[in-house]
C-alpha cells in the first residue's frame, strides 16, 4: 500500500512538472515570433538604409559627373566662340588694312598722274569783283609748292557743297572758285546779338571770310603762317 501511494506521488510530481514545462513553453512561444519580427524589421531597415545610402551616393556621383561634363562642354564652346570672334576680328582688320592700303595707293597714283600732266603753278589771289579795294598786298599762291613740297591733297582746300573734301580731283577736272558759292562782297560785320556760331556762319557767306578760313584754318593745323604780313606782301604805293 505504501509503495502504491509512493508510486502515485511520483507520478503526480512528474505530471505537475510536465504541466509547468508546458505552461512555460506556452508563455515562451509567443515571445519567439515577436523577437523574430523585431529582428526581421531591424534587418529590413538596415537593408533599406544601406540601399538608400548607396543609391544616394550613386546619384551624387552621377550628378557630379554630369555637372563636370556640362562645365567642360560650356568651357569648350566658350573657347570655340572666342576663337571664332578673334578670327573674324583679325579678318576684318586685315580687310580694313587692305582697303586702306588700296585707297592710299589709288590716291598716290592719281597724284603722280596729275603731276605728270602738269601742276598749276603760282596763282594770283586777286579777285577785284569781291572787293572794292584791297587794303593788303595781293597774295601769290604757290599751288605747285603746296602739292609737291608740302604734300597736300586736293581735299585740303577743295570741298563740295556739304563741306566734304574733294580728294579725288585730278588737275584737268573743273573746279569751282570760292566766290562761286561764298558770293557776298566786301568784309563781313558782326552784330552784337550774334553768337560765335552765328558769326562763323555769317563769315562763310563772304568770299573774304571763306578764303581766310580756308587758308588760316589749314595753316593753324600745319603750323603755317597765320599773321597778315606773313602771307600778304606790303601793298604797293601809288605814285603821284
Amino acid at each position: 500500500m505504501k509503495k502504491a501511494a509512493l508510486f502515485l506521488g511520483i507520478i503526480c510530481i512528474f505530471v505537475f512538472i510536465g504541466c509547468g514545462q508546458e505552461e512555460k513553453g506556452e508563455q515562451a512561444a509567443p515571445e519567439k515570433p515577436k523577437e523574430a519580427v523585431e529582428t526581421a524589421k531591424e534587418k529590413s531597415e538596415s537593408t533599406v538604409d544601406k540601399a538608400a545610402k548607396e543609391k544616394t551616393k550613386e546619384t551624387k556621383t552621377t550628378a557630379e559627373e554630369k555637372t563636370g561634363k556640362a562645365a567642360e562642354d560650356v568651357k569648350e564652346k566658350a573657347g570655340q566662340a572666342a576663337e571664332t570672334v578673334k578670327k573674324e576680328a583679325e579678318e576684318a582688320a586685315e580687310t580694313v588694312k587692305q582697303k586702306t592700303g588700296e585707297a592710299v595707293k589709288s590716291a598716290e597714283d592719281k597724284i603722280r598722274r596729275a603731276k605728270k600732266a602738269g601742276v598749276p603753278g603760282v596763282i594770283e589771289m586777286k579777285n577785284e569783283k569781291m572787293f572794292s579795294q584791297h587794303r593788303m598786298g595781293i597774295i601769290s599762291f604757290d599751288h605747285r609748292a603746296h602739292v609737291d613740297e608740302y604734300d597736300l591733297g586736293c581735299g585740303k582746300c577743295h570741298h563740295d557743297e556739304n563741306n566734304q573734301p574733294l580728294n579725288d580731283l585730278s588737275y584737268d577736272d573743273p573746279v569751282k572758285g570760292c566766290a562761286q558759292c561764298h558770293d557776298k562782297e566786301g568784309r563781313p560785320r558782326r552784330q552784337e546779338s550774334m553768337s560765335d556760331q552765328q558769326w562763323k556762319k555769317e563769315q562763310l557767306k563772304y568770299y573774304y571770310g571763306a578764303i581766310h578760313e580756308n587758308c588760316t584754318g589749314c595753316h593753324k593745323e600745319t603750323k603755317g603762317p597765320v599773321k597778315c604780313m606773313q602771307c600778304h606782301p606790303a601793298p604797293e604805293k601809288k605814285s603821284g
